[in-house]
């Protein structure tokens, strides 16, 4: 099943090389297949092409900090976190400090 998904969002982005939500997609997946390289570079394309996706930022944090690139992560965390500034949105907000604050310490 997964494989066939991969497949299809891989067909998704042959047709839209700018769909960001294909993009972080295909990261997830990737993750899961534990293709970690492949997912950070999806992540990272998607971020370079809309730097306000703010669940890319903290899917790449969690695949950083699993590489022990524990500077990088918090780095990128608290790039999504300053996006977050304003926002109503107080789960999210706590899900990144929470990661960040686990990093950290």
């Amino acid at each position: 099943m997964q494989v066939q998904r991969l497949e299809k969002l891989l067909q998704f982005l042959a047709e839209n090389e700018a769909d960001t939500f294909i993009l972080y997609a295909l990261a997830i997946e990737y993750i899961g297949l534990n293709q970690n390289d492949v997912a950070e570079k999806y992540l990272r394309q998607c971020l370079q092409m809309d730097s306000n996706y703010i669940p890319a930022y903290y899917q790449l944090g969690l695949l950083l900090q699993q590489q022990n690139k524990e500077q990088e992560s918090v780095e990128i965390l608290q790039k999504g976190l300053q996006l977050l500034n304003g926002s109503k949105d107080q789960k999210t907000i706590n899900e990144f400090r929470s990661l960040i604050e686990e990093i950290s310490f």
